[in-house]
């Protein structure tokens, strides 16, 4: 049975992260048209919390609230915004086919020149190759296909409303022959199911056969209404999943299960997955888009605070050593004042002052600022232009 879509007026269409996320898609900005998914898979975590509202969880995958305004909102907003990576679209609704909303963002992320990263299970993102290229051309465009394992078997139980994984790998395919940065997010891995050894390295070799450049996993979330949906599908494959699964997040019968797995789990799972990706020359990360400019060293260093943080999640290392990395990371995202300023006009001392930075950090920072400076000669002091990465097409 389709959805019923209401069409609606919205007040607001761009949520501002108070933080950009790295490690993981770097995006600063999301714009979301629709509320609601057709797809309804059941590990969604979207069908509770803030997302819906007041709206009874049970409507998340029979009601899609289209916001027809979302293109005009999206003009005016932007207009007040520094140009920074937008996650923005929605192809998984049927209603997307014949109200075009999304592609109509589109055109306003290319007018407006903000870098574009897209998150789907659709293979409707194909209609939109050209503006994703045209995006391209003046900034960044990334493209990444959301799978929850590389079996028909776990998609006819988790994704039953999805396009087939092979679909959604051609669909990859097409995106990387178009010269953009593509890839997976195999998100979530679904514990005792999708996290074997076999399953993940399948998934892997199916990215880099279809063009993609990298592999990000994560785990399942169980802290919302989805929790009792996901062990109905964990048993249609394993009826032993069930007992796993509730062990992992420590759910006693009549209880509430842990909203995600234990650090030891997620470390695990990363390192199996980096492994893998290093295996078949592939990233565990996305590379990060920086916006030429006179802070673009300040956020290539903050790019590798980021990535050490989840290095260090992977070594299982003490929450405060992460959290150091993290804040610092934060902080020198937003510095308003170049890093190689602050180096050559107060020394080590001027980045020690530097709010959640220190000494330790404040010296490999001053290394990487000379790195960086003898690698990328534009992200000196002086002068930040016309950096190329992958997603940037040029010509």
């Amino acid at each position: 049975m389709k959805p019923e879509v209401q069409e609606q007026v919205a007040r607001k269409i761009v949520n501002v992260h108070k933080h950009v996320d790295g490690p993981w898609f770097w995006t600063r900005y999301s714009a979301k048209p629709y509320v609601g998914c057709a797809a309804g898979c059941p590990f969604c975590y979207l069908r509770g919390g803030v997302y819906l509202g007041k709206r009874d969880p049970a409507t998340f995958d029979t009601l899609i609230a289209a916001k027809t305004n979302a293109p005009a909102l999206l003009r005016k907003e932007l207009a007040r915004l520094d140009p920074d990576i937008i996650m923005c679209g929605d192809w998984q609704q049927p209603a997307e086919r014949i109200q075009q909303i999304t592609r109509k963002m589109l055109e306003v992320v290319l007018e407006r020149a903000f870098p574009l990263f897209v998150l789907e299970r659709s293979v409707l993102v194909t209609r939109d190759i050209d503006l994703f290229t045209e995006i391209a051309r003046k900034t960044w465009t990334g493209v990444a296909f959301s799978f929850v394992g590389a079996d028909e078997e776990q998609r006819k139980a988790f994704e039953f409303r999805c396009p087939s994984v092979r679909a959604r790998l051609r669909a990859m395919e097409a995106i990387a022959k178009a010269g953009l940065m593509t890839g997976t997010v195999l998100m979530p891995v679904i514990p005792s199911i999708g996290d074997s050894p076999e399953r993940l390295d399948t998934m892997i070799k199916a990215t880099k056969d279809h063009g993609g450049s990298f592999v990000l996993a994560g785990g399942l979330s169980m802290g919302g209404v989805q929790a009792e949906l996901t062990l109905q599908a964990a048993r249609q494959i394993d009826p032993a999943a069930e007992a796993k699964i509730r062990r992992l997040y420590r759910w006693a019968p009549g209880g509430l299960p842990a909203p995600s797995p234990p650090s030891f789990y997620t470390a695990d799972l990363g390192r199996k997955v980096r492994e893998l990706c290093l295996r078949y020359g592939i990233a565990d990360r996305i590379p990060r888009y920086v916006a030429p400019g006179p802070l673009a060293l300040n956020r290539k260093i903050a790019e590798r605070l980021f990535l050490r943080t989840y290095d260090l999640e992977l070594e299982n290392a003490a929450s405060a050593h992460i959290w150091a990395y993290r804040k610092a990371a934060w902080t020198l995202d937003d510095w308003p004042d170049n890093l190689a300023h602050v180096l050559a006009n107060r020394g080590q001392a001027g980045l020690e002052a530097i709010p959640d930075v220190g000494r330790s950090l404040a010296v490999h920072i001053a290394e990487w600022i000379g790195e960086l400076a003898s690698e990328w000669p534009s992200l000196s002091a002086d002068s930040a232009q016309g950096l190329l990465w992958p997603g940037t097409v040029r010509g």
